[in-house]
C-alpha cells in the first residue's frame, strides 16, 4: 500500500515525482500545441514538466483502462472520435479482473428468459439502501440504461453465461461466461477499442492535467515506467482511474488506519487520479466514500482461492457472536442479511474484533469441508484464530477481560434461553447458545477492494466545482465518479457498481463527443 504521494502541487499541470527520478520544473509555463486536435485555447501560465519527451493529441483522452475506462474507451472510437487510453499497470483491466458480472434491467438475455423487473422497485430500493443520500436521477439513468448497456456489451464479444440473483435477490446480474471480468469482459472491450483506433499506452500513469485559461481542461501529463514524461494534449479528459484503496493516507482520513486493514483488489490505485481532479478544482467527495468492503481473517486464503475465511465469516455464521476488544458485544450479528457490504462498518471504530463460536457453531459453519478444515488449522497456528477449552481461557488468549467476556456470553445465552435479544433484537431463530468447547475467537479485520465516489459529478459525469458548475473538458467515470453509494455499497441489486462502471464511461464519452 501506497502513502500519499508528496509532489509539488499546481492547479492544472503536473507535479513531478520524486520517486520516478523527475529532475524538476520550469518556473515560466508550457502550453499545449494548438495545432492538434488537442485544441486551440491558451492555457494558463503554470509550471509544466521540463523534460517532455513526446507529445500527443487527441479528442478524448482516457485515464485508466478498467471497466469504466474501456467503456469509454470503446464509446468514444465508436463515435469517431480520436481516442488515446492511458494506464498506469502493464496490462488493462484493473479491478475488472475480479469482477463476476454485471446489473442489468430489460436486457435481451432476460427477455428472452421472459424475466420482468420493475426499475422503478430496483431504484427505491436502493435509496432506500443509501438511507437517502445517494443520487436519485444517477439511479434512474443507470438503472434505465442498464439492458440497452448489456446488450451493447454483447454486441462488443463481451460474454455472460447467466442471469442469477448473485448476492441479492432480483434477477438482475448477469454472470460472466467463465465467471472473471477479467476473461470476459476486459479482453473483448480491449479488442474493439483498438479495433476502432484506440492508441493505448501502458506503464503510462496520468499526473496532472493541464487547465486553459477560462478553466477547462484541454490535456493531461503522464510518466512512463521508463521514466519519460507526456504531454498529451486533449479536448476532453476522462479520469477512470478506480479509487484511491492503495493510498493509506487518503484510506486513513476515511477511518482506516494502515494496520487495521487488508487491501484485496488489484494494484494501481494510489489515488493520484483523485489528487488530478482536487488540484484541477473538482469538488472533494471523499467525506462521502463508500468502500467496497467485506471480512478476512489475517492469512486466510482470499474469496476467489476458495477462503472459507474470507467474505462469506461475515456472513454465513449469523448465529456466532461478535465481540470487541472489551469483550463487549457490539450489534445483532444477523445484520448482514439487509446487505452484505454492511459487515465492516460496525467494527471500524473496533481496535480488535473477533468473532466466536462454540464446537456446535463452527462444525455448522464448516460444514463438513476438508478444505475449510485446513484453513482453520493453518489459522490457529498463526494465531488468527484462538481455540481454548474454557471461556476465560479464550479472553486471556485474545487478550480480552475474562471478566467482562465472560459476562457478555452469560447474557447472550440468557437471551438465547428466553428467546428475545434485548440488546440488539437479534433474531430468535437464528440464536445459538455458546456451551460446548472447545471455543473459538476468529480475528477478523476489514478487507477493502476499492474505494468509491471521491471526485463529484453531475447527470453526465462531469466534474463539478466547488460551486457545483461543471469543469468544461472533464469527466470523472467508474468507481472515482460515482454518486450512487454514499458510505455505504450495497449488494443486494447485485452487480450495480460495474453497472455504473460501463454506463458512466459511455455517458461521458457520449457528452464529450457532442461537445467536441
Amino acid at each position: 500500500m501506497k502513502k500519499g504521494i508528496d509532489r509539488r502541487q499546481f492547479v492544472g499541470g503536473a507535479g513531478i515525482l520524486a520517486a520516478a527520478g523527475m529532475v524538476g520544473m520550469l518556473a515560466g509555463c508550457s502550453q499545449p500545441q494548438a495545432n492538434g486536435t488537442g485544441g486551440d485555447k491558451a492555457v494558463d501560465t503554470q509550471p509544466a514538466p521540463q523534460n517532455i519527451s513526446e507529445t500527443h493529441d487527441c479528442d478524448i483522452l482516457v485515464i485508466g483502462s478498467g471497466a469504466a475506462g474501456l467503456a469509454a474507451a470503446v464509446q468514444a472510437s465508436e463515435l469517431g472520435a480520436n481516442t488515446i487510453c492511458i494506464e498506469s499497470q502493464s496490462i488493462p483491466g484493473g479491478n475488472m479482473n475480479g469482477v463476476e458480472g454485471c446489473f442489468g434491467v430489460g436486457s435481451r438475455m432476460q427477455q428472452k428468459e421472459g424475466i420482468d423487473v420493475d426499475p422503478g422497485t430496483v431504484i427505491r430500493l436502493e435509496i432506500e439502501q443509501s438511507q437517502y443520500r445517494c443520487s436519485g436521477p444517477g439511479y434512474v439513468d443507470m438503472v434505465h440504461n442498464s439492458g440497452e448497456n448489456i446488450d451493447w456489451l454483447l454486441d462488443n464479444g463481451v460474454t455472460f453465461g447467466q442471469v442469477d440473483v448473485d448476492k441479492g435477490d432480483i434477477l438482475v446480474f448477469h454472470r460472466f461466461a467463465k465467471g472473471s471480468g477479467g476473461k470476459d469482459y476486459v479482453p473483448a472491450m480491449v479488442a474493439a477499442a483498438e479495433k476502432n483506433g484506440v492508441t493505448f499506452l501502458y506503464d503510462t500513469e496520468g499526473t496532472g492535467l493541464i487547465k486553459a485559461d477560462d478553466g477547462s481542461i484541454v490535456g493531461a501529463y503522464a510518466e512512463t515506467k521508463s521514466g519519460g514524461t507526456i504531454q498529451i494534449n486533449a479536448k476532453s479528459v476522462i479520469i477512470a482511474t478506480g479509487g484511491f484503496a492503495d493510498n493509506e493516507e487518503y484510506m486513513a482520513a476515511c477511518g482506516l488506519e494502515p494496520q487495521s486493514y487488508v487491501i484485496g483488489g488489484v494494484p494501481g490505485h494510489d489515488g493520484l487520479g483523485h489528487q488530478m481532479g482536487i488540484e484541477a478544482g473538482v469538488r472533494d467527495n471523499r467525506g462521502n466514500s463508500a468502500m467496497l468492503a467485506a471480512l478476512k481473517v489475517p492469512t486466510t486464503p482470499g474469496y476467489y482461492e476458495n477462503g472459507k475465511f474470507d467474505f462469506v465469516i461475515g456472513v454465513a455464521a449469523p448465529f456466532a457472536v461478535w465481540v470487541n476488544e472489551k469483550g463487549e458485544r457490539f450489534i445483532n450479528e444477523d445484520f448482514t442479511a439487509v446487505n452484505a457490504m454492511s459487515m465492516t462498518l460496525p467494527i471500524w471504530r473496533n481496535e480488535r474484533t473477533y468473532i466466536v463460536m462454540d464446537t456446535p457453531m463452527l462444525n455448522a459453519f464448516l460444514n463438513g469441508d476438508s478444505d475449510a478444515q485446513k484453513q482453520l488449522e493453518d489459522a490457529i497456528a498463526e494465531g488468527e484464530i484462538l481455540q481454548a477449552d474454557t471461556l476465560d481461557e479464550l479472553a486471556v488468549n485474545a487478550n480480552i477481560d475474562s471478566k467482562t467476556f465472560v459476562a457478555t456470553i452469560d447474557r447472550y445465552n440468557g437471551f438465547v434461553e428466553s428467546g428475545t435479544d434485548l440488546d440488539y433484537g437479534k433474531s430468535s431463530e437464528i440464536m445459538m447458545s455458546l456451551e460446548s468447547g472447545p471455543f473459538y475467537a476468529i480475528h477478523v479485520i476489514p478487507q477493502v477492494n476499492t474505494s468509491i465516489g471521491s471526485l463529484q459529478t453531475d447527470r453526465t459525469f462531469h466534474a463539478v466545482n466547488e460551486d457545483y458548475e461543471p469543469i468544461e473538458g472533464l469527466y470523472v467515470v467508474g468507481v472515482e465518479g460515482a454518486m450512487l453509494w454514499n458510505n455505504i455499497y450495497t449488494i443486494n441489486v447485485s452487480g450495480g457498481c460495474n453497472a455504473n462502471n460501463v454506463n458512466s464511461g459511455r455517458v461521458a464519452a457520449r457528452d464529450a463527443f457532442e461537445n467536441l
